[in-house]
């Protein structure tokens, strides 16, 4: 079993493929996911389905066919699919006496599920599903409940690169400036400390109470403690609670191809009286990540970089990133279990 394609991209795990509000009762959208061409759709019960978007027949894209609510149509000689299990129901062209059965044929299907406002499938790592799928990614406290704020950007690089800004806390100081945050690199470096763990794919930054800049979470209520989780293939979930409300930001990448992938930013909040500033807190949504975006384009564009330096504590998440993507890839070619290579450790930086 292999963990991954030529490109490095991850397999084996959920990928955000689109937003729930997006894919309407019997509407379906094509999607490329890790170099798979899928078509995603909704049936009239609300649930969602994925399919390999060929028709086995001839490798028609299916999403040039028809999708009735019940089944999905190819265009070319009209093969007909359940939306339920993508097996083929129907071959118009055979004649009555033909026993060639329809159901020897099906449309490859991926596990598909509609959590928290997004649309998630496996992609997975060979032909064949494991025993257990792992569960979809969630932010802890909003079981049932969509973002407020949702934004996607297609990145010109690969997942890695997408990724960096994640764990990359020397960055924002530099990077993201703005009128409305700060409008001047590098100004004010405030020393950080922060403690670490393992945690499944990943690491988790141990909860600690807000301080120093965090004006803003006083609306939250007293004691804002905040905890962020980050691993493979590249999440992040940032989880603020205080003693009245509290707020989620989870941030995602979505391989498309080698060289381009989606970003995926959702916010989500308990504080009702925030719906009238939604646009405003969208707008700066989206001028944060399209920073992330402008130094990703950059460092991908031209000749191949060169090899990384890890320079000190600023560098190390990067560091751990790359070390847990090894230790999958390793562990998916020699068949064994995943084991976390990672330790309880402090981390000092200025940002």
């Amino acid at each position: 079993m292999s963990g991954t394609n030529q490109s490095g991209m991850l397999r084996g795990f959920w990928y955000i493929a689109g937003l729930s509000r997006a894919l309407a009762k019997g509407a379906t959208k094509p999607v490329t996911l890790l170099g798979d061409e899928l078509l995603i759709g909704r049936r009239p019960d609300g649930q969602v389905f994925a399919y390999s978007d060929r028709c086995p027949h001839r490798g028609m894209p299916m999403r040039h066919g028809s999708f009735d609510g019940t089944n999905l149509q190819c265009c070319y000689h009209g093969w007909q699919f359940s939306a339920e299990n993508g097996v083929c129901i129907h071959i118009p062209a055979l004649a009555d006496a033909d026993p060639t059965q329809p159901g020897r044929f099906r449309l490859r299907s991926y596990p598909c599920r509609d959590v928290q406002g997004n649309v998630w499938v496996y992609i997975p790592a060979g032909r064949t599903l494991p025993n257990t799928l792992p569960d979809v990614p969630q932010v802890p406290g909003f079981d049932g409940i969509a973002p407020q704020i949702a934004t996607t950007m297609r990145f010109p690089s690969n997942a890695d690169i997408a990724a960096y800004g994640f764990c990359d806390p020397a960055h924002p100081a530099f990077v993201h400036t703005s009128r409305w945050w700060k409008s001047k690199a590098g100004l004010k470096l405030r020393p950080k400390k922060k403690a670490f763990e393992p945690a499944h794919h990943g690491f988790r930054m141990k909860s600690h109470q807000l301080s120093g800049g965090a004006r803003p979470y006083r609306l939250m209520g007293t004691d804002v403690q905040v905890d962020v989780t980050i691993g493979l293939p590249g999440l992040r979930i940032e989880h603020i609670r205080g003693s009245r409300h509290s707020a989620c930001v989870l941030a995602a990448v979505t391989p498309v191809t080698e060289t381009t992938t989606d970003v995926h930013y959702c916010v989500y909040w308990t504080m009702p009286w925030l719906a009238p500033l939604r646009p405003f807190a969208a707008w700066m949504a989206r001028d944060f990540l399209s920073q992330d975006l402008d130094m990703a384009a950059k460092l991908a564009h031209g000749a191949a970089t060169p090899p990384m330096l890890f320079v000190g504590d600023p560098d190390i998440q990067i560091a751990w990133l790359m070390r847990l993507k090894r230790e999958y890839l390793a562990s998916q070619v020699e068949d064994r279990p995943f084991v976390n290579p990672l330790t309880e450790q402090v981390l000092e930086w200025k940002s």
